[in-house]
């Protein structure tokens, strides 16, 4: 592994074990039950126990965090090739939305008013029009390491990703534009 996807696999797991602090400092004030998921209409409808809540989401997901990216960087070694830029944007999925799921998790049971639909949809709207944007740039050669089975001709692949682009940019858009109906 190189120096690059070292160091981008140490921070991504560290920003993935970061709200562990927050947790600590709050650990006092927290319910023994702590909530863990919620229907689209913010009601908590799944409970855990306060220390795999503030302890154990984290490190699981810094867990499958190091997995999805050790993966990648084998895929991409395998193939002798540089990550697609897509990629690249994608292995901060996980950390972003541990980071940002877990402060929800922690400010409910405080009393504070979070809109999880709301904030859900805004975090995914926002994803998905990044993602989109990068579908139409992306290259022939990129598109094979991604896509299975590939188009046999790069102007069907142009079609294609143009298609997953737009397709992308519309559903980040419906979804930006349901955080005002949720």
């Amino acid at each position: 592994m190189d120096k690059k996807n070292r160091n981008t696999l140490i921070l991504s797991v560290i920003i993935c074990l970061l709200p562990i602090i927050l947790g600590m400092a709050l650990y006092n004030k927290l319910p023994e039950q702590m909530p863990i998921h919620f229907t689209i209409n913010d009601k908590v409808d799944n409970y855990a126990p306060k220390n795999f809540a503030l302890f154990g989401i984290p490190v699981i997901m810094a867990i499958v965090q190091s997995i999805c990216m050790i993966a990648t960087i084998k895929v991409n070694k395998l193939n002798n090739s540089e990550k697609p830029k897509i990629l690249k944007i994608m292995e901060w999925f996980i950390p972003i939305m541990t980071v940002l799921l877990y402060i929800i998790m922690v400010e409910v049971p405080l009393g504070s008013t979070v809109y999880v639909g709301k904030s859900v949809c805004l975090i995914l709207g926002i994803f998905f029009i990044i993602i989109g944007n990068y579908f139409p740039k992306m290259s022939y050669e990129a598109g094979k390491k991604l896509f299975h089975p590939m188009p046999k001709s790069e102007k069907t692949f142009r079609k294609m990703s143009k298609t997953c682009g737009y397709s992308f940019i519309i559903l980040g858009i419906i979804l930006l534009i349901c955080i005002t109906s949720v």
